[in-house]
């Protein structure tokens, strides 16, 4: 019997299993796909935005070293609305840290945690095995094919983690609201004549937000969200077309857009599940939550989900925990429902109020983002929030296991 399964070995999967493992515990990853594949890269690359807090959880690894080496610092945020007057100003400088948060390739990310994870002989990686069942008696046994056969592990503790589309979690019994924003989000990299070095871009447009975020040298991760029939033309124009309408969006602070990757629209939905637990097993990613992408919250959100269950289980064996599980888990429930809800809130916030095209929304958020400038105990709080750094004494997020 294994200590721990996790059902997804994607990037959430797979810091779940290293923040997790010890000496003493056991960890098996039951993953779909074939985690080695190669994937695109250059100007093709998918990436994401790793939050100050999430870097902290990658300092107690002890591999973010090797992650700092491919990733982009972010030390200014500036955020600014349309056709208004409006903006603000973040600085790393302003909080004695050394960047607000870092952008990394997808690829890059999960090749350092795949090779951190195949470094450690406590953890079992399944890849290739699809997911079929899941049931809980003493133990929660887990069924999955691999090579056309079916195979089966027992774990005292399950994580789910294969995503907002979860197969476990609806064979858990465990519901789920989706909430349609009515939007879709192109993803592409670009080129710019004159990239400003270490510096994001959040521009809140009617249609809905657009950030362009630094990937080091002329190459910047853009994030586009308008509407579904507009996101579908986007990406069915031509390059030229489609850096004229990117930069009669975004303007000229990073010079002109020279080239375009490939670009991909997904329709946005926020998915909340209706439960966090069924018996002993725990929803963690986007299996839990998928959010939108205003605030680029969702992955770092996650790393919050396990460190606050790295609190609870420390460095104790689950097999002196097998009558504490169920309160156990029931308290990872409640420590998480509450923070959850706030990063939900925040980034609703975020679209109500910069995403409404009534002229009095016009004035209300150009105002709120110079007063925003203005009033420094507003603005660190709204950083403090975007960074993940309002978690009280967890040690984790401190960088220590």
């Amino acid at each position: 019997m294994r200590d721990i399964a996790i059902i997804g070995g994607g990037l959430v999967g797979l810091c779940a299993a290293l923040v997790l493992q010890h000496p003493g515990r056991r960890v098996s990853i039951v993953e779909a796909g074939n985690l080695e594949q190669r994937r695109a890269e250059g100007l093709n690359a998918r990436s994401i935005a790793l939050a100050a807090s999430s870097v902290q959880v990658f300092r107690a690894l002890g591999i973010w070293s090797q992650i700092e080496a491919q990733a982009a610092p972010i030390r200014h945020i500036h955020v600014s609305s349309r056709g208004r007057w409006g903006v603000t100003r973040l600085r790393a400088e302003d909080y004695q840290l050394d960047a607000l948060g870092y952008v990394i390739e997808n690829q890059a990310l999960g090749r350092c945690l795949l090779e951190a994870v195949e470094d450690l002989d406590n953890i079992k990686l399944e890849q290739n095995a699809e997911f079929e069942s899941i049931d809980q008696a003493a133990a929660v046994t887990i069924g999955y094919r691999k090579n056309k056969r079916k195979q089966h592990l027992e774990a005292r503790l399950a994580l789910i983690a294969d995503g907002a589309h979860s197969q476990a979690r609806a064979a858990l019994g465990i519901g789920h609201e989706s909430f349609d924003y009515g939007q879709a989000v192109v993803i592409c990299n670009v080129e710019v004549s004159k990239p400003k070095i270490d510096t994001a871009y959040e521009r809140f447009t009617p249609q809905g937000p657009l950030a362009m975020l630094p990937l080091g040298g002329k190459r910047y991760a853009c994030v586009w969200t308008l509407a579904p029939e507009q996101a579908n033309t986007a990406c069915s124009r031509d390059d030229a077309e489609f850096s004229a309408d990117l930069q009669d969006c975004f303007g000229f602070r990073l010079g002109l857009i020279e080239r375009v990757g490939e670009r991909f629209s997904i329709p946005i939905q926020r998915t909340r599940a209706a439960a966090l637990h069924a018996g002993r097993c725990l929803l963690i990613g986007n299996a839990a939550n998928a959010l939108h992408p205003v605030a680029g919250q969702s992955f770092n959100l996650s790393l919050r989900d396990i460190a606050c269950l790295h609190e609870l289980l420390c460095e104790r064996p689950l097999a002196e925990l097998d009558d504490e599980l169920s309160q156990l888990v029931s308290d990872y429930e409640t420590l998480r429902a509450e923070e959850q809800g706030r990063v939900i809130r925040y980034g609703d916030g975020l679209i109500t109020m910069f995403s409404n095209e009534l002229p009095l929304f016009d004035v209300v958020r150009a105002a709120g983002l110079g007063l925003l400038d203005l009033l420094p105990p507003l603005k660190s709080q709204a950083a403090l929030t975007g960074m993940g750094m309002t978690f009280g004494g967890n040690r984790l997020l401190r960088g220590h296991l």
